[in-house]
């Protein structure tokens, strides 16, 4: 998570977990190959299937899974609150009207055992009742990052609120 620009007339985020957490997630691919190669060259047919195609598929939809990344960007200039989302699937841009946007908030999804909680940012706009609530990204995340998020987008807010 990242902010890219933060002017009075520009606020751009970038939420994607860290390439070298990508890489260590695809290191078991390496020799889960091997050893199924092993066995598909000795004769087992059925061992070296499950490890080629079941294991590394396995790890390939979970990199695929989390290597979502997201661009929200609020354009004053423009009006619009932009959030596109790419990944391994594809893209897609929604575009939200600026003046409707209330405020950045948590939502925290809490675990059973050790108290540890994740949270997700949602954009909550006020034009309709009751307040739509639009998720900035796919997953959630422990740790302070989307905290820090929900503030600086509710700051920038703020800032360029209309005096009233």
């Amino acid at each position: 998570m990242s902010t890219r620009t933060n002017t009075p007339d520009l606020l751009e985020i970038e939420l994607a977990i860290p390439r070298f957490i990508l890489a260590l997630v695809m290191l078991p691919v390496i020799p889960i190959t091997l050893i199924g190669l092993l066995n598909l060259f000795s004769g087992e047919f059925v061992t070296a299937l499950v490890l080629l195609a079941g294991f590394n598929g396995a790890f390939f939809l979970g990199y695929t899974a989390i290597s979502e990344r997201t661009n929200l960007s609020l354009d004053r200039t423009a009006g619009v609150v932009r959030i596109g989302r790419e990944s391994r699937f594809g893209s897609r841009l929604d575009e939200y009207p600026l003046d409707a946007l209330d405020s950045a908030e948590l939502d925290r999804s809490h675990s059973s055992d050790k108290g540890q909680s994740t949270s997700k940012v949602f954009l909550v706009f006020r034009n309709t009742r009751p307040a739509t609530r639009i998720p900035v990204s796919g997953w959630g995340v422990s740790g302070s990052g989307p905290g820090m998020i929900a503030d600086e987008i509710n700051d920038w807010l703020r800032q360029v609120a209309p005096p009233s």
